[in-house]
C-alpha cells in the first residue's frame, strides 16, 4: 500500500468515526432510562388523567415536554430525579414501581411531591413540571373542549359574556 493510499484510508476512518450516528430514540436509551419515561409519562397523566378531554399523555405532551427540558440548563436532570424520587417513593410505600401503581397510588406520591418542602428537588420538580405542562397542554386545541371553548379569546372574544354561564353535564 502506498503511503498516499493508506493516509488517504486514515482520513477517511477519522470522518467516519466523527460522524454522528442518528439511532432511533427509542433504541437511544438504557432500561432505567425507558422506566423513568414510563414514570414521567404516568406523572403527567396524573396532572392532568383522560375525561372529555386526552389525557397529557395522549396529546403527546411526554415529547413535548422532555424536548422543552433540553432548552433550559438543568432541566432534564431536574426531569430524571424527580422521575427516580416518584418510584423511590412508591416503592418504598406500595412496593411496585409508580407505573404499577393504581391511580390513586400515584395521586398519593404526587401529593407528597407538592407537600414536600419548598426548594427541595420533590416540589421543584412538581412545580415546574407542572406549570410547563399546563401551559403547553391548555395551548392545544384538544384541550378546549373541557373548558367549554371552541377558540381562543382573540381575535372574537366572548361576545355572549353577558349571558349566564351554561353549564354542561358532562
Amino acid at each position: 500500500m502506498k503511503r498516499r493510499d493508506f493516509l488517504a484510508r486514515g482520513l477517511q476512518s477519522l470522518l467516519l468515526a466523527a460522524a454522528p450516528i442518528a439511532l432511533p430514540e427509542a433504541l437511544a436509551v438504557s432500561k432505567d432510562d425507558a422506566l423513568e419515561r414510563e414514570v414521567f409519562r404516568d406523572y403527567l397523566d396524573t396532572l392532568i388523567p383522560a375525561d372529555l378531554t386526552p389525557s397529557a399523555s395522549q396529546l403527546g405532551m411526554v415529547e413535548r415536554l422532555i424536548r422543552h427540558s433540553r432548552t433550559l440548563e438543568n432541566y432534564p436532570e431536574l426531569i430524571r430525579l424527580g422521575c427516580r424520587w416518584l418510584n423511590e417513593q412508591s416503592v418504598l410505600r406500595f412496593r411496585v414501581s409508580f407505573d404499577r401503581l393504581t391511580p390513586e397510588g400515584r395521586e398519593q406520591v404526587v401529593g407528597l411531591a407538592e407537600t414536600s418542602a419548598s426548594g427541595s428537588v420533590p416540589r421543584q420538580f412538581f412545580d415546574r413540571v407542572k406549570s410547563d405542562l399546563f401551559g403547553l397542554y391548555y395551548a392545544h386545541p384538544a384541550s378546549w373542549v373541557g373548558l367549554g371553548f371552541a377558540s381562543p379569546p382573540q381575535p372574537r372574544g366572548y361576545p355572549d359574556y353577558r349571558l349566564a354561564v351554561k353549564r354542561s353535564d358532562g
